[in-house]
């Protein structure tokens, strides 16, 4: 079986042509079923949400790719949390 088929749904193909998808929050669980019975059958990768680090779906070819993108997003979502937290200055 190819991995380029459009059984699994539209949302697999834009994944697959795109390389990766950052999940930050809730999707559709008619679309996250697709997305792991994608991941069963070997045409996507996934890498699980760690802490801070978001869920990443992933073309199987692009693993490292997935995994920079991953600690980037974390690294992002840490500068962020420091903006927020950081004491103002006062002159």
């Amino acid at each position: 079986m190819s991995r380029y088929t459009a059984d699994f749904g539209p949302n697999v193909e834009q994944i697959l042509c795109q390389a990766t998808r950052v999940v930050r929050g809730r999707i559709p669980a008619q679309v996250r079923k697709e997305l792991n019975a994608a991941v069963k059958a070997g045409v996507l990768g996934r890498l699980p949400k760690d802490g801070l680090k978001p869920e990443i779906f992933f073309h199987p070819d692009h693993l490292h790719g997935a995994k920079d993108r991953q600690t980037r997003e974390a690294d992002y979502a840490i500068s962020m949390i420091k903006k927020v937290m950081a004491p103002e200055k006062i002159d």
